[in-house]
């Protein structure tokens, strides 16, 4: 017998996963420096082994796999080095143990007379599951942790919720903002912000029709007790009275006529002191906020020894105008003598 090829395998231990399968390499070397060999190889089976476990086997880099125990036929250069791979897969019924293979290659022309047989690999099976660990203790420091926190947690919030014995605490509410407010929604909003007392003025505004919050005190946003009396200035949407004091009445009663007011009685008061014809008192006084239409009632000065108020012809135009306006024809004026 000659040795035509050395082998050596990777391991001479394997193993299988819990399918069985499982697989090993070796590694062929030509001993000839001269010589190019055409070989097979083939798993031989030991020691409780069976061939029959052996799926696969690829003998030299550019072969197919061949099913099975035998390769097909492979060509290796002198002095060359090819790896040859075998798959196996021991079936699930087989026992626990270790078993036996070596790879053979053998010369395909001189089969019994020029082959060479490797080294032993042992497979060791274990389809035994091992046994699963014990369960690890329940972690009850980790419990005990949660009831310190929650306890902790407990306490801290009846401290921060807990009654004060010194009394109830008032607290106090914000003045709102009313300026710009018609006067019925500003009693609502401070009704909401819970202050229920108020004093209202008011000032003269022709330009707004319904009585407006022009100023207040306190200021919006002063903080405010439950007694606390805030005062409005409001907007009173009537007509001021001029003053006509010292006019004639025919220019006191232009002014009026020129102010969407009457004049409605004009009584004589004699004097010295005045000049005939002029006003001396009026009613309502002079500022006063009425409405549109309203009649003036005047005192004129006249002579004491002819105590007559005199209707002009330019006064009688003027009161016919405000009659068919106003529907209202002063009293205590005599017409001129012609």
């Amino acid at each position: 017998m000659t040795a035509i090829v050395s082998i050596k395998q990777a391991s001479d231990k394997v193993g299988c996963d819990s399918n069985g399968n499982g697989s090993c390499k070796f590694f062929v070397t030509n001993a000839y420096n001269d010589r190019q060999l055409l070989l097979k190889a083939r798993i031989v089976a030991g020691s409780g082994a069976d061939e029959k476990w052996f799926s696969s086997i690829q003998a030299g880099a550019n072969a197919k796999p061949t099913a099975g125990a035998i390769s097909t036929d492979w060509k290796l250069a002198p002095s060359a080095t090819e790896e040859v791979s075998v798959n196996f897969q021991v079936p699930k019924s087989v026992a626990d143990g270790k078993y036996s293979f070596h790879l053979q290659v053998f010369s395909v022309d001189r089969p019994d007379d020029d082959f060479k047989d490797g080294e032993p690999v042992y497979l060791q099976i274990q389809n035994a599951v091992a046994p699963p660990p014990p369960p690890k203790p329940f972690p009850w420091w980790i419990v005990a942790l949660v009831l310190v926190v929650l306890l902790t947690v407990g306490v801290a919030v009846w401290l921060i919720t807990k009654p004060d014995d010194s009394g109830p605490v008032v607290e106090k509410a914000k003045v709102p903002d009313l300026k710009g407010m018609i006067w019925d929604e500003a009693q609502q909003r401070l009704k909401q912000a819970g202050l229920s007392k108020f004093e209202t003025s008011f000032k003269f505004d022709p330009s707004k029709r319904d009585p407006i919050v022009l100023d207040q005190a306190p200021s919006a946003g002063t903080p405010a007790e439950a007694e606390t009396t805030v005062s409005v200035v409001l907007s009173f949407p009537g007509i001021a009275v001029p003053d006509l004091r010292g006019k004639t009445l025919l220019a006191a009663a232009q002014t009026l006529s020129n102010s969407n007011l009457a004049l409605g009685e004009a009584n004589s008061q004699p004097t010295n002191a005045q000049p005939e014809q002029t006003v001396i008192e009026q009613n309502p006084a002079p500022g006063q906020a009425v409405d549109k239409g309203t009649p003036i009632t005047l005192t004129v000065a006249t002579k004491p020894t002819r105590p007559v108020i005199i209707w002009d012809r330019d006064l009688t135009k003027l009161m016919t105008k405000q009659q068919q306006i106003f529907k209202i024809m002063p009293r205590g004026i005599e017409p001129a003598e012609q």
